[in-house]
């Protein structure tokens, strides 16, 4: 039986994650397909045009700001749609999009960062009893399928470690799940944000990420219990270089806090 996101969860999905079902039609400047930045040739040219986009001083910047952006246009909906509703969103590098803004979508978000845009999407859900096996396949194809793949290129060719580049995505699902567990009032969906979590950033086998180790199990618990309104709750490990092309730090930068650097 096929499944399908409801209306609502589709708008739900936009409106917190700018999640776009429809393939957009490319520009004829700065775009690309997934697949196509696993050829370094192809990534580092990708790379250059996006450096002129956004402001980026060097391919190293560009590819950490990218690995990042791209962890809250694909991976974040994707788990999100896993834990809120239980249901799998098959992003692959086969039919993800990557464009940057026309004038209109710039006018309105003032961001010449890439969205995103589907070429097709298969929907699945966990049969009766066996979400654990079902969970395991839908981190795997996030992870060891598409998002390894794309970290070992843009770490080839932007000379970034790819410690750096899966620190950029625990910056984006641990507020995930830590915001909404302080807003989630339905029982079950509770117990999945904790199960789910602890998965991800803990127990899951380094197989399902295509490394040694789980890249996530080093990061986790990094908080810093006295944040301020200009800082985050989680504090980096290693820096993302975004105070590279920007006049500030990030906030969750690790720099302010060491006076070493």
């Amino acid at each position: 039986m096929s499944v399908m996101l409801s209306k609502s969860e589709r708008e739900e999905l936009g409106s917190k994650f700018n999640f776009r079902f429809e393939n957009k039609a490319l520009p004829t400047t700065c775009s690309i397909h997934a697949i196509e930045l696993l050829d370094e040739e192809k990534c580092a040219s990708y790379l250059d045009q996006l450096a002129a986009e956004i402001g980026s001083p060097s391919r190293r910047v560009t590819a950490s700001m990218l690995a990042k952006r791209y962890a809250y246009l694909a991976v974040v909906p994707v788990l999100y749609a896993m834990t809120v509703f239980d249901k799998g969103l098959g992003l692959t590098l086969y039919n993800c999009l990557l464009a940057s803004p026309d004038d209109d979508e710039y006018s309105l978000s003032k961001s010449r960062f890439p969205n995103l845009s589907l070429d097709g999407l298969n929907v699945t859900e966990p049969e009766v009893g066996n979400r654990g096996d079902w969970r395991e396949h839908v981190v795997r194809q996030l992870f060891e399928e598409h998002l390894s793949p794309l970290f070992h290129s843009l770490s080839i060719v932007g000379g970034v470690p790819r410690s750096v580049l899966w620190e950029n995505v625990m910056v984006r699902i641990t507020p995930l799940y830590e915001d909404q567990l302080e807003e989630e009032e339905d029982p079950s969906i509770l117990i999945r944000l904790h199960d789910d979590f602890k998965f991800i950033t803990e127990t899951a086998p380094a197989s399902l990420f295509r490394e040694r180790r789980n890249p996530f199990a080093m990061f986790h618990n990094t908080k810093n219990t006295e944040h301020t309104d200009n800082q985050a709750a989680y504090i980096r490990k290693t820096c993302c270089f975004y105070f590279e092309m920007s006049p500030e730090y990030c906030r969750a930068c690790p720099k302010p806090l060491n006076s070493h650097f």
